[in-house]
């Protein structure tokens, strides 16, 4: 709020200035501030003429000591992360035409504010859109992305699976600087058609996506190497799917490569009255697998119990886990948690643990959030976390 009041006495200090040079053969300009709607924008934005402009990010701040002695030992981290981001959006007789910029912090150089453009692209139209620019690619490609139990503190059931599981020599690079169109050719329907990664090798897709309400879902074909810079022509296949209905949601996954090397997933969610359910599996073509769930029901209106379990084999290494927890809604803007686990692996690391792990969060609204966490287990090992961000 104080940054709008400063910017509309900005301007009102402005135009009393041009009145006064009503001499001056200077045109007059007339710039507005305010909300713009017209297109879905939402946010502190700046209206001149026809053009909206949307500023947006985020800025994070996460500070951590921890002694881990089946992997970092004892370290500490203090790291701020922030993203910037401008969007200018021009109705035209034919379509909208978009222009967009971010900005992030590179956390490889170590230094908190060494800003680097994350996306710089255009777009243009409506039902049929084409972009040019700096861009994530057209379709995520990821498999699963769920986290089951505290213990993945030594990385145990924090399966994210993309592209870049596949075996190397089989990898299509996505996004980078990209040209592509995507249509919407019937209701929930969409065509999407270009090319990725022009600036390294080149990839080549085509894919599409539907949304109908209960079902949506999308496929693609990813061709590497256009260029013809590497000893193979990577190609990767991709197909995701999701069934809805009143209570119960099932979805499912696969990608594979022109090799036959796959990575595939099945998950399930089941919403009652007073209890909820989440199941999620995951195949490999490596031989690794892993199978979890996770279960909670509401003790009362502000206190919600869960328990689970789950399962991982990884190249001769097995881990399993069983964990329950508690969330207690403290106040509207208070949430506590705590959870208590049981871990153990065999194989090349043979170990076994009982963890603890607690925390709050404090969540006033207007996009602040921060947090204190602290972690244990029976080897000696803790980890103590603080987090605050704001959204704008």
């Amino acid at each position: 709020m104080k940054l709008k009041s400063l910017l509309l006495g900005s301007a009102a200090v402005l135009a009393l200035s041009t009145g006064a040079q009503a001499a001056d053969p200077i045109p007059a300009t007339f710039v507005s501030l305010g909300v713009c709607d017209a297109y879905g924008i939402s946010g502190l934005t700046i209206e001149s003429d026809d053009t909206c402009l949307s500023i947006s990010g985020e800025v994070s701040y996460e500070w951590a000591v921890e002694d881990l002695s089946l992997t970092t030992g004892f370290g500490y981290t203090s790291d701020v992360d922030w993203e910037l981001a401008f969007e200018a959006t021009t109705q035209t007789d034919s379509g909208a035409a978009v222009a967009f910029i971010s900005f992030v912090d590179d956390d490889t150089t170590g230094v908190d504010v060494d800003p680097v453009i994350d996306q710089a692209y255009v777009q243009f139209g409506d039902t049929t859109v084409l972009s040019a620019g700096l861009k994530d690619s057209a379709f995520d490609t990821e498999i699963l992305d769920r986290t089951y139990g505290g213990g993945d503190e030594y990385g145990v059931f924090d399966w994210d699976y993309d592209e870049n599981d596949l075996t190397a020599g089989s990898i299509v690079a996505q996004g980078g600087h990209v040209i592509t169109i995507e249509s919407l050719v019937a209701d929930g329907f969409t065509v999407i058609a270009g090319f990725e990664d022009l600036e390294n090798n080149g990839t080549a897709l085509l894919g599409v996506q539907y949304d109908g309400g209960m079902f949506s879902g999308e496929a693609a074909v990813l061709v590497g190497d256009l260029y013809n810079n590497l000893a193979t022509d990577p190609v990767n296949f991709y197909a995701a799917v999701t069934a809805e209905f009143d209570s119960f949601e099932a979805r499912a996954g696969v990608l594979f490569d022109d090799t036959g090397y796959y990575i595939a997933s099945l998950g399930a969610s089941a919403t009652l009255d007073m209890f909820t359910l989440d199941v999620d599996a995951f195949f490999e073509d490596s031989g690794e697998w892993g199978v979890a769930g996770e279960g909670s029901f509401d003790a009362t209106d502000t206190v919600a119990v869960y328990l689970g379990a789950g399962y991982e084999e990884d190249t001769g290494t097995d881990s399993w886990t069983v964990y329950g927890g508690v969330d207690v809604d403290v106040t509207e803007v208070i949430v506590a948690n705590a959870e208590l686990g049981y871990v153990e692996r065999t194989g090349a690391i043979v170990t076994d643990y009982i963890y603890g792990a607690a925390g709050v969060t404090y969540a006033p609204g207007g996009g602040f959030e921060t947090g204190l966490t602290v972690y244990a287990n029976t080897l000696d090992d803790y980890k103590l976390t603080f987090e605050a961000s704001k959204e704008f």
